[in-house]
């Protein structure tokens, strides 16, 4: 009896230039900025020091934050929906696991697609699923606030250093000519 071997290979293949990101504006003020928490411990309170200082530093017309329900599945559509329809920015996160960070991606790349720049905010052990996931989006080269791991034990003042750090990828990522210059 001939038996026959078959290997599979889970990799995910790089569809690049398959998905653009949206247009970057060339100053933040006077926009409103979206936060989407995933619900991760600590990730309200690292978005909410976050998006303070992108406020005092800009002078944001407003902050609109949203909690996902689930912190390993996508944001739902009507949840995407209508932060789309009432903000100009968004900044979501935070990947802190494999699972949250694959899925904080694909919420960032659903608000590209409804023309809305988004911020992806993940930790530094997760980088690679990020990028996994950016890729099979079809935006291998998706920009990443990258922050340290862990963060559902940091401290306050961890936190407060931490996102002290991602200010600058935020605000690369979130302007025009920045990292995200796609």
């Amino acid at each position: 009896m001939d038996s026959c071997l078959t290997v599979l290979e889970p990799v995910v293949e790089s569809v690049a230039g398959t998905a653009l990101t949206a247009p970057r504006p060339e100053r933040l003020d006077g926009l409103v900025l979206g936060v989407l928490d995933n619900g991760k411990p600590n990730s309200d309170r690292f978005l909410a020091v976050l998006a303070a200082r992108l406020q005092e530093d800009h002078d944001l017309a407003g902050v609109i934050v949203e909690r996902k329900p689930s912190i390993g599945k996508l944001a739902p559509d009507a949840l995407v929906d209508a932060l789309a329809g009432r903000c100009d920015l968004i900044l979501t996160g935070v990947g802190d696991c494999a699972g949250c960070c694959s899925c904080s991606t694909h919420d960032g790349i659903a608000f590209e697609r409804r023309g809305i720049p988004a911020a992806v905010v993940c930790t530094t052990e997760f980088v690679a699923a990020a990028r996994t996931a950016a890729s099979a989006a079809g935006l291998a080269s998706y920009p990443l606030v990258v922050i340290d791991h862990p963060l559902g034990s940091a401290s306050p003042d961890q936190l407060d250093r931490r996102a002290a750090r991602a200010l600058s990828q935020v605000e690369a990522t979130l302007l025009e000519g920045g990292a995200c210059a796609c």
